[in-house]
């Protein structure tokens, strides 16, 4: 694979799209998970969740990066980033459907969890970012709990996937804050 080395610009750039990512769907999957709480606990929930996304979203811009290395990137990097994308989002409307049709939406969050994890995967050596590939097992492992949950009725099965991937992506947001 012929890869180049990401220019400082590129790399900041980068950066910031994934914390920033991760700061934006932290917070859907926290409120898609929070469908469980009731009354004044849902707001102050969500105020908290609200805060750490923004508070990622703010800080970079003020934090600088620890990367202790150029990121080399592949030379067609930006394709495989939108073949992912792509097949991430035909694997979600498909599982939408087919689980809408055979009356399975219980298991469909933690499911939609289990490929937006596995979407990390390969991105992970698209964007020279070794720690996305923790991201994505994490992420599984949250799908995989919240279909294991679904069991339960979909607020449950959401809950488990919702919170766990909210927990996961901030997590990840703050590790390529601090790391870059």
């Amino acid at each position: 694979m012929e890869t180049f080395t990401a220019p400082d610009e590129l790399s900041r750039g980068m950066r910031r799209n994934g914390v920033m990512i991760c700061a934006f769907f932290g917070l859907g999957w926290y409120i898609g998970g929070a469908g469980i709480i009731e009354g004044p606990a849902y707001w102050v929930g969500f105020a908290l969740a609200a805060a750490v996304s923004i508070g990622l979203a703010v800080a970079t811009g003020k934090v600088e990066s620890g990367r202790g290395r150029p990121r080399e990137l592949p030379k067609d990097w930006g394709r495989r980033y939108g073949i992912w994308i792509a097949f991430e989002v035909v694997l979600i409307v498909a599982a939408v459907f087919l689980y809408g049709a055979l009356d399975l939406v219980d298991f469909l969050p933690g499911t939609i969890a289990v490929i937006v994890g596995s979407h990390f995967l390969p991105l992970a050596r698209a964007f020279d970012e070794p720690m996305y590939k923790w991201t994505g097992y994490a992420m599984i492992l949250a799908g995989a709990a919240g279909i294991a949950a679904g069991a339960g009725g979909v607020a449950i099965g959401g809950a488990v996937a919702g919170f766990g991937s909210a927990v996961v992506l901030w997590a990840t947001g703050f590790a390529v804050l601090k790391r870059g």
